[in-house]
């Protein structure tokens, strides 16, 4: 059996981590770390954002299923409706739309030259804005926290179910309303019927 001899000048060391490799290593570490953190708080905060404003996004269409039920019930809603963990602040806003019909003054309506039906020129916008409350004064606007605006186009003598039609039978200004609708002519203005 041999024995292995050491050679002169030949030293046997064992290298291991020097305190400046050790504290480099350390550094980083910690670097990378902070890193996966912040992507990870940011992925967290961008989740919860998403999330309320799903939720604002569902509160504005029950709000405008409400309206389109009952026109007279959205007052009944409360300023504040809770959705899940989060309370929520509206606004509903209405405009009317006209539709115009190229060539109007050839129209010959009732008798009556340019005169429109009001069911064929006129619509209403609904548009409703929801915002998360989130407990500070600044959440009393909207715009300051997290939210949606959901616009929405509507005919107003459209048909919507049989529970509309019987709360309309059963009150004679929702009758009237509709009658107006159906039977009303918008007029040509002075320039012609354009």
């Amino acid at each position: 059996m041999h024995a292995k001899q050491q050679q002169p000048g030949a030293r046997w060391t064992r290298r291991g981590f020097s305190f400046l490799e050790a504290v480099l290593a350390a550094a980083l570490l910690g670097i990378i770390a902070s890193a996966i953190f912040s992507v990870l708080s940011y992925v967290y905060a961008s989740d919860r954002e998403d999330t309320v404003r799903l939720g604002a996004a569902e509160v504005a269409n029950r709000i405008i299923i409400t309206y389109l039920d009952d026109k007279t019930s959205i007052k009944k809603l409360p300023d504040l409706i809770d959705y899940g963990p989060d309370s929520y602040r509206w606004d509903l806003e209405e405009d009317t739309v006209r539709i115009e019909e190229p060539n109007r003054h050839l129209r010959v309506t009732a008798g009556r030259e340019g005169a429109v039906p009001n069911a064929l020129v006129r619509l209403d916008e609904i548009r409703v804005t929801v915002w998360q409350d989130d407990g500070t004064d600044a959440s009393l606007t909207p715009g300051s926290t997290p939210g949606v605006r959901l616009n929405r186009l509507v005919n107003p003598i459209a048909y919507r179910g049989d529970d509309v039609i019987e709360r309309t039978l059963a009150s004679p200004d929702r009758i009237s309303e509709l009658m107006q609708n159906l039977t009303g002519f918008e007029m040509p203005d002075e320039e012609g019927g354009r």
